[in-house]
């Protein structure tokens, strides 16, 4: 059995999604996706990003966005020093990254019937688990996968929650397996080989793919465990294709699904924990970054074919800004869950358009 390192890793706490236009953006997904829960929301040079930017320090706007009905939040990143490029057109099933962000639907026909004006005209198919689904776009073209999920914190009304995990093109579905078991996705709800309906709705999708669904053999925990709850990741790899790099000839802040933040206690000690397995910090902000009213600590990692994983800890986060109510969590405190009441109080902070 592989040990995983789930005891510093508390799950996914956001997945980082760069678009062409935030202004465009951040209100369709509070549309689409109900991620009306505002943390966050600037401008900042991003110096320890270099390792991921040709050397370059860029800057960007970014906006940490959640949907209190459940699922992991969303970090919105716009690039204001430089324009990002656009997805590769020839984009196909099985190129190497993170090709799609799930998203939670406990109604999945009442989810379609609010997106059959999409362009991408979406069909109702299920996955190998049972679970139904369907693939949009937005208007970047990246692709979003609502997905049935009955895991819900706070109704909201929305018919679509946070994210409920992602799909990510791997070139080894073995290594990969091995690696994301390590940071705490060790439980295999799937494997198996095929065509698969439900991913025909991708470029490519009537490929015979290798494919592996994990998840986590406990639910996330941390101050917003309740919320996150269990989250997919889901392997597709092509063995009669070698896939590209989605991001080759581009940089972090260009368009695309740029990063997995997860959420961790004990940075020191996690990292100390991975280089036992022979995974090595890529970079390290080596003690708090402040962003706004923001304090984390953050270093960086890759899986296998180079996706860029974002190890966060808290230490200081605003619940409600306007109130004066922070989160502190540095100390003793790191690693407790926030009581329902005080995480209910975002609601208070949401943005109504």
């Amino acid at each position: 059995m592989i040990t995983s390192t789930m005891s510093k890793i508390h799950g996914i706490q956001h997945v980082g999604v760069a678009v062409a236009d935030m202004d465009r953006t951040l209100p369709l997904y509070r549309n689409w996706f109900g991620l009306n829960i505002p943390f966050f929301d600037g401008i900042q040079a991003a110096p320890l990003m270099q390792v991921f930017t040709n050397d370059t320090v860029i800057s960007k706007r970014a906006s940490m966005v959640m949907n209190l009905q459940g699922g992991s939040a969303m970090e919105v990143i716009q690039a204001t020093s430089f324009k990002p490029k656009p997805l590769p057109s020839d984009f196909m099933l099985g190129d190497l990254g993170i090709f799609a962000v799930h998203m939670r639907t406990h109604e999945p026909h009442r989810a379609l019937q609010s997106f059959e004006n999409n362009s991408l005209k979406p069909g109702m198919s299920k996955d190998p688990l049972g679970k139904q689904r369907f693939v949009i776009q937005d208007p970047d073209q990246l692709f979003y996968i609502a997905r049935e999920d009955h895991q819900v914190y706070a109704p909201s009304g929305s018919v679509l929650g946070g994210v409920g995990g992602l799909s990510v093109g791997v070139s080894d579905i073995e290594k990969s397996k091995h690696f994301y078991a390590l940071l705490g996705f060790d439980q295999v709800l799937y494997e198996g080989q095929g065509v698969y309906d439900d991913l025909k709705g991708f470029p490519g999708g009537d490929q015979d793919v290798q494919r592996v669904i994990l998840t986590s053999s406990q639910v996330a925990k941390g101050p917003f465990g309740a919320v996150i709850g269990y989250s997919l990741i889901e392997l597709i790899c092509t063995p009669l294709r070698v896939g590209q790099k989605i991001f080759r000839g581009r940089i972090w802040g260009d368009v695309g699904f740029v990063h997995i933040g997860l959420d961790v206690v004990d940075m020191r000690g996690l990292a100390a924990q991975l280089a036992q397995k022979n995974i090595q910090l890529q970079c390290d902000s080596q003690a708090a970054l402040s962003m706004g009213k923001t304090q984390v600590h953050c270093a960086y990692i890759c899986d296998p074919d180079g996706v860029l994983i974002e190890l966060i800890e808290v230490y200081k986060i605003p619940l409600i800004e306007k109130w004066g109510i922070f989160l502190n969590v540095h100390g003793k405190k790191a690693g407790k869950a926030l009581p329902n009441w005080l995480i209910r109080l975002l609601r208070f902070s949401r943005i109504k358009d």
